[in-house]
């Protein structure tokens, strides 16, 4: 059955963005391109005018970098507002800020003191779910998962889901998204980190593992980034745009740690690295070594590019394919999306052209599974717990 649309639900002009981050600003300014007028509220005042700077100069560009053919009128459509009343004529609104469940809740219960009954709620959320969200809200249904793959402008994925939501509000969570041209993926339950981000949750714990594993090989007198580099060339060896330890970096440390506590609420320490690569990860962020967004985290960062060391023996990055087909696997047991959806999830959400279930089908099911269990005998890591 082809589910239905709302299509007149779209005669609205008004949107809003809750959150002037890096996500917010860009979903501002896909919602400004698609011709819709978007407030973009913050509380943080420094934040909205680090927005408006960067869409004055810089959003036009970052729309034809990621393929779109940007409005001239574009930035005429997007306000800015450092109080939720401002958004109390917006008929579709989205919550892109920090994945703190208390934070997310009392947006959402600012944004219904002023949103009209029906207006549709679509959060971001990375690592949380819509029904975490909206347990305390007044119009639960209206909640929906509208979670956007990084960079937003480049990577054509919006997953939406909602176990409470609508069937009005889900057909105007994927009206929205074809309307500012982003490929909307429903998927078939709601879980904590979709399935984006359980698959990039499962690389990135793996990739701390494989740190682990890698320093106790690279000589005393190296730097702990060397380690990280020589992870992360051998995951670009076999076709990463990225490595795991590179991701963290891109999304934040402190954000990458913070994921990993809600997640463990709901998967216990799946995806938890190391105690060892913890501690130092814990000790990164004291030192506000976060990553791109402060120049410096695995490694050294100038501007947008990653400063990745050259190595002269990559490691073996086997596991983290293995603990990536393991968790598509699992997507698949708990309803969350067939073979065929977690693929495209990931290679859309990636920007490559190989899915888990394609490394599955080069590598073989058996000879990653044995990968797995050697790496859960020398680990006892739940992300290398085999369960196919």
């Amino acid at each position: 059955m082809i589910p239905p649309t709302y299509t007149d639900a779209l005669d609205f002009a008004r949107t809003g963005v809750v959150g002037a981050g890096l996500m917010g600003r860009d979903v501002a300014g896909l919602l400004a391109n698609a011709g819709f007028d978007v407030t973009l509220a913050d509380v943080d005042p420094d934040a909205l005018e680090a927005a408006r700077d960067y869409h004055d100069t810089a959003l036009a560009d970052a729309l034809r970098a990621g393929g779109f053919d940007p409005d001239e009128d574009i930035t005429s459509r997007i306000g800015y507002a450092t109080d939720v009343d401002a958004l109390g004529d917006c008929e579709f609104v989205v919550e892109a800020v920090p994945e703190t469940l208390h934070l997310k809740r009392a947006v959402l219960a600012d944004l219904e003191s002023v949103l009209d009954a029906d207006a549709v709620v679509g959060t971001n959320t990375s690592s949380l779910t819509p029904g975490d969200v909206a347990v305390d809200a007044t119009h639960p249904e209206r909640v929906v998962l509208f979670h956007f793959a990084n960079p937003a402008l480049e990577r054509d994925l919006v997953e939406i889901a909602g176990d409470g939501a609508t069937d009005r509000a889900l057909a105007v969570a994927r009206d929205v998204a074809d309307a500012i041209d982003r490929h909307p993926v429903e998927l078939g339950a709601e879980y904590r980190a979709n399935c984006l981000s359980r698959l990039s949750a499962s690389i990135k714990c793996a990739g701390t593992w494989e740190l682990a594993a890698a320093t106790e090989r690279v000589p005393a007198d190296h730097s702990w980034g060397v380690a990280a580099a020589v992870v992360d060339r051998g995951a670009r060896n076999v076709g990463f745009d990225r490595g795991p330890l590179e991701f963290v970096d891109l999304i934040g440390v402190d954000v990458h740690l913070d994921t990993i506590e809600n997640l463990a609420e709901a998967y216990g320490d799946r995806y938890a690295p190391p105690e060892s690569v913890r501690e130092r990860m814990d000790a990164m962020v004291d030192r506000g070594d976060l990553g791109k967004k402060t120049g410096q985290g695995f490694f050294e960062w100038d501007g947008e590019t990653c400063l990745l060391p050259d190595v002269d023996d990559p490691h073996d990055v086997t596991p983290v394919l293995a603990a990536l087909v393991n968790e598509a696997h699992r997507l698949v047991d708990d309803g969350v999306a067939d073979q065929e959806t977690v693929n495209d999830v990931l290679k859309r959400g990636s920007g490559g052209d190989v899915g888990p279930f394609d490394l599955e089908a080069t590598f073989g099911a058996d000879y990653l599974r044995d990968v797995l269990d050697e790496r859960y005998a020398e680990t006892g890591a739940g992300v290398y717990d085999a369960v196919f």
